[in-house]
């Protein structure tokens, strides 16, 4: 039997199958409509909590979000201002 190699990457969050198909998508969409330019780790983030079946998953995708953009070097408070309205963006699709 020969081995099976997968030719696109299937990536997983909190067990929510996302398709790579959906990150760089939902890029150009928040670049057209928003003007807000996202990497794809944030971007998985919030593609994750939009097709997930969770009931606080806005609040933890803005918390993450926000870690995310502190890890970077943001300051708390900008931080979570952008991670709100990245989320209230993505929430409103």
């Amino acid at each position: 039997m020969s081995k099976r190699y997968r030719v696109t990457p299937i990536y997983t969050i909190e067990s929510v199958y996302v398709p790579y198909v959906l990150i760089p998508l939902w890029q150009l969409k928040l670049r057209e409509r928003y003007g807000i330019e996202v990497d794809k780790e944030i971007v998985k983030i919030l593609v994750a909590a939009r097709y997930s079946k969770s009931t606080w998953k806005w609040h933890r995708t803005a918390k993450r979000v926000a870690d995310e953009l502190i890890k970077r070097g943001i300051s708390a408070t900008h931080a979570s201002q952008l991670a709100h309205k990245l989320v209230k963006a993505v929430a409103t699709q």
